[in-house]
């Protein structure tokens, strides 16, 4: 990742990447969910790499792992920031009353309904559900040669692992409002995240379950 935040242009005097993404199989030895969370001063060559990754593991349950390695696989959505002060969007919610299945969603939409699509609204930043229960998958290691490569989305669903987890949960996410004529072909949302207490608890964020038991507070930084 510390190439990805040279092609990033971003400088070596200090910052911080946040994300979710596929987490370094090739180092770890298994497949799994990166939620990267990356700092630095003075060198790209030298980060605090705070990076957690979700895996299942060998009898069916989730764990969840410091990363050893500034490594990703084979894509990824990152925010970048040089840590600078600005200004910052600080959201803090208790109660589902819209249609929208997730908070991101929510979020999204929001942004949508303000400018519309002729722009694209982007946010980098970190939630916490401090209580409620929501929705994550964890990627299973790879399938065989026999299994795949799969024929359609059902059968790719039916191979993930789905979870509940309960709050707190911290949460890294990548979103953007619109993607004008889908011209940049933009992965409009994607969220990872990991139990902040030190529970195996983690992986790819879907939706809250709780309508009304649910507390999430979220702070980005909005790029145009």
């Amino acid at each position: 990742m510390a190439d990805i935040a040279r092609s990033m242009e971003m400088t070596a005097e200090r910052g911080g990447l946040l994300g979710a993404g596929a987490g370094p199989f090739h180092k770890v030895g298994v497949n799994c969910e990166l939620s990267p969370n990356l700092g630095w001063q003075g060198s790209l060559d030298e980060m605090d790499n705070q990076s957690c990754y979700a895996r299942i593991g060998k009898h069916g349950q989730p764990q969840i792992e410091k990363s050893p390695s500034l490594d990703c696989a084979l894509m990824i959505n990152l925010y970048g920031s040089e840590g600078l002060p600005g200004s910052v969007l600080k959201v803090h919610v208790k109660k589902r009353i819209g249609q929208e299945k997730s908070f991101t969603e929510w979020i999204q939409k929001s942004l949508f309904a303000a400018y519309g699509d002729s722009q694209i609204i982007s946010l980098g930043g970190v939630f916490l559900i401090r209580s409620g229960r929501a929705y994550y998958h964890i990627i299973p290691d790879f399938p065989s040669e026999k299994e795949s490569p799969f024929q359609d989305f059902t059968q790719l669903n039916n191979w993930l692992t789905y979870h509940e987890f309960d709050g707190p949960m911290k949460l890294f996410s990548v979103l953007h409002s619109a993607d004008p004529g889908k011209a940049l072909g933009l992965r409009m949302e994607h969220t990872h995240g990991y139990c902040p207490s030190g529970k195996d608890a983690g992986g790819h964020y879907h939706y809250e379950i709780d309508n009304h038991d649910v507390d999430i507070e979220y702070e980005a930084i909005v790029l145009k």
